[in-house]
């Protein structure tokens, strides 16, 4: 029974688990019952069920033609700065064509993360480790043709199927994280489009109250009511909201999310808000001069400050937010050069770094090197509230892929 007993705590120390390592010692004393025996042979059971607790971590899409993979990288709290860890293929495949017209093409519960593959149209699940390495789960078929964008609230999935035009339709569709940890199709609740539609995001609001799709061929924006089990209720669309292409949810109210609208004439960020049944409202809406093809967006945890990731000018623009969701452009992050051009950003946990995805040429021209950048959110709202504190190169081969997505994880 001693080595029995000192097995199951070195476990628990391995497996970094605070719970289970309080759990085991305040056994420790009623080892000298059966009762106590049999409590402790039970909590050690219960305790190697348990995952590992994940670490602070990066993650990005690489999306190839070819096989898909998931880079790692380890995120110190105090610094921002990155370690890489490795590339951890999905088992699907990427699609270059996507060409990084969506967001949230990857990302994670406090123990798993999620991840598309457009050229097998299904996704990946993966456990989190503490390390920042990813342990591969399985594969699921998506329900559609070219998932482009995923979404989790509790233990319900939502992935966005964009089509493709003369082949198959767009869809929304709807899962359950099984017992077994891997995603297990609703079906009654999926949503179906026309492909020229060309849905580019997909993502739920605060605690799950709501899931937004941008519609970016209809210049709509669809809302639904949802329930924790994943069902839904359709609410009415918001129209003419030209070119959205990325949003996300806004941290402090349940029923408000923030688009990033694409428009040629009057490229911006709009607020929204989508209560029962009633037409969406547009909260606000604001932009700079150098908001120039604002396509993703995030926020800090307190919806102080909220950026628009804007594509061809590769800036960031800051907006100020309120409680009630509206929001009001501040200043600009301008680099010196605009390629690679500026795809997703994330923000971390505590609102302290913001990392950002840049790929692809803006002008066309000759494909740059991927990167990450990692950037400290200042007191100050000039320079669009960020500064850079590092730069890191992905592998020289997603040259020629399409990175899509940039997700931050914490313990």
């Amino acid at each position: 029974m001693f080595q029995f007993r000192h097995a199951c705590l070195l476990y628990a120390l391995i497996s970094n688990s605070d719970d289970s390592i309080k759990l085991m010692k305040s056994l420790n004393g009623m080892l000298n019952s059966w009762l106590g025996r049999g409590a402790w042979v039970l909590l050690c059971a219960i305790a190697f069920a348990l995952p590992a607790r994940a670490g602070n971590g990066v993650y990005v899409s690489t999306n190839p033609n070819g096989a898909n993979a998931v880079l790692a990288y380890t995120r110190n709290v105090k610094s921002g700065l990155l370690t890489y860890v490795g590339r951890f293929d999905t088992g699907g495949r990427g699609l270059v064509d996507i060409g990084g017209a969506q967001s949230h093409a990857v990302v994670a519960t406090r123990t798993q993360l999620f991840v598309v593959n457009p050229g097998s149209n299904d996704f990946t699940t993966f456990a989190l480790r503490d390390d920042g390495s990813l342990l591969f789960m399985g594969v699921t078929s998506s329900g559609g043709v070219r998932p482009v964008s995923i979404t989790v609230s509790g233990n319900v999935i939502y992935v966005l199927n964009q089509g493709q035009l003369g082949v198959a339709t767009a869809s929304c569709n709807g899962f359950t994280i099984g017992d077994d940890g891997l995603p297990v199709s609703i079906g009654t609740y999926d949503v179906i489009y026309e492909a020229e539609a060309m849905p580019t995001d997909v993502f739920f609001t605060r605690n799950g109250a709501r899931l937004v799709v941008l519609l970016n061929g209809s210049d709509a924006i669809d809302t639904f009511s949802a329930s924790v089990d994943g069902a839904l209720t359709v609410n009415r669309r918001l129209t003419g909201v030209s070119n959205p292409v990325g949003g996300t949810m806004s941290p402090v109210q349940p029923f408000v999310a923030f688009a990033a609208l694409d428009d040629d004439t009057t490229p911006r960020m709009i607020s929204i808000r989508a209560t029962g049944t009633a037409l969406p409202s547009i909260v606000s809406s604001a932009g700079l001069a150098s908001t120039i093809s604002p396509c993703w967006a995030a926020a800090t945890p307190n919806g102080k400050k909220v950026w628009s990731s804007n594509f061809a000018s590769g800036s960031l623009t800051l907006f100020a937010g309120k409680l009630n969701g509206s929001i009001r452009a501040v200043s600009s992050y301008v680099p010196a050069s605009s390629s690679p051009g500026s795809l997703d950003v994330a923000v971390d946990q505590r609102g302290k770094f913001l990392y950002r995805l840049r790929a692809v040429n803006p002008s066309g021209g000759a494909a740059p090197v991927p990167v990450i950048e990692a950037m400290k959110i200042t007191k100050s709202t000039a320079n669009g509230g960020v500064q850079l504190v590092q730069t890191v190169s992905l592998p020289s081969d997603l040259q020629t892929a399409s990175p899509t997505g940039i997700v931050v994880t914490a313990p």
